[in-house]
């Protein structure tokens, strides 16, 4: 759509919520000057545009900032390589080799319960207990075609067999009903609070931010990290190939892996910083406690049709 961000010094789409998307670009602005044009959507959804963009120049965006990196990686033909100073202080697990994206945060994945609706007898303490009939049309999970947390979450549950466990992901969808499969992951966490299912699965960083943003409806949260295994995997920030405002893209690229804004997103955001410097989110266990399951981000994003495919299919 040639013209439409004509005005904007910088044009970011970016699958964030939107209420923390606004508070750090409102916080660019005002240390640059810029004007700044946001895009939300699902990383899928931004994923598509951004490519049926791509042989129109200046029509799209700047920067890509968000979605889990193995979905950056499968569309790294959109992206062109930029090493922000910042990656000196960023863990080597979180930085392309090729330069074509950055981690801007690592993601967790947990599953959520009602904790005034499940007894302590039925309490998940890992993916294979959402198999349980008391489960049944009582699960919501995001849809892993919409939402790139969810593909990280599909891959995790996946990976907890001695192959890939198939049998895990089809008895989980089956624990859901048609709304179960919710079309973005922010659905799913205030869904379980308020009783409408009994357990979901979402992101680390989601679930911390609602019990400890909502006391009210936090309380009726539980987050469990499943004994079966997990994994700890990065949302990105990239700069796009052929971005009309490439020196604002990569300021704005700088800013977000800056010392500032990474204490920001585990102190507001509890998602837990790519850098080595900064502290873990309040409540968030460390790696060491947890399950951590050896996860290949590059072998993902290969495949990652592949699997949705399967996906569709079950």
């Amino acid at each position: 759509m040639p013209g439409v961000f004509d005005t904007a010094d910088l044009v970011i789409y970016s699958p964030h919520p939107v209420d923390k998307v606004a508070f750090i670009v409102r916080e660019f602005r005002q240390r640059t000057g810029m004007q700044v044009q946001i895009v939300h959507g699902g990383t899928g959804e931004l994923l598509l545009r951004l490519q049926g963009e791509e042989r129109t120049v200046g029509a799209g965006a700047d920067v890509f900032w968000g979605g889990g990196v193995e979905s950056l990686e499968s569309a790294k033909m959109l992206f062109q390589p930029y090493t922000s100073p910042d990656a000196q202080n960023i863990a080597p697990a979180y930085l392309d080799p090729e330069g074509l994206w950055t981690g801007f945060s690592v993601m967790t994945m947990v599953i959520v319960y009602n904790a005034s609706l499940v007894p302590s007898q039925k309490i998940p303490a890992s993916w294979t207990d959402l198999q349980d009939t008391f489960f049944t049309n009582r699960v919501i999970i995001p849809n892993p075609e919409k939402s790139g947390s969810a593909y990280s979450m599909l891959n995790a549950m996946l990976l907890t067999g001695n192959g890939e466990n198939w049998e895990l992901l089809r008895a989980v969808k089956q624990q859901t009903r048609p709304s179960g499969v919710a079309d973005a992951s922010t659905s799913v966490h205030p869904s379980v609070a308020c009783g409408e299912f009994f357990a979901g699965l979402t992101s680390e960083d989601a679930a911390l931010s609602f019990v400890n943003g909502d006391r009210q409806a936090g309380d009726a949260l539980s987050i469990v990290y499943p004994k079966d295994g997990t994994i700890a995997v990065p949302d990105g920030v990239a700069l796009v190939k052929g971005a009309r405002h490439e020196e604002a893209a990569r300021q704005f690229i700088d800013f977000v892996l800056g010392r500032t804004v990474q204490e920001l997103i585990a102190c507001n955001w509890y998602r837990r910083s790519v850098r080595t410097d900064i502290d873990l989110p309040a409540g968030a266990r460390p790696l060491e406690e947890l399950h951590i399951l050896p996860y290949n981000i590059f072998a993902a994003a290969r495949r990652r049709d592949k699997l949705l495919q399967l996906w569709r299919a079950l």
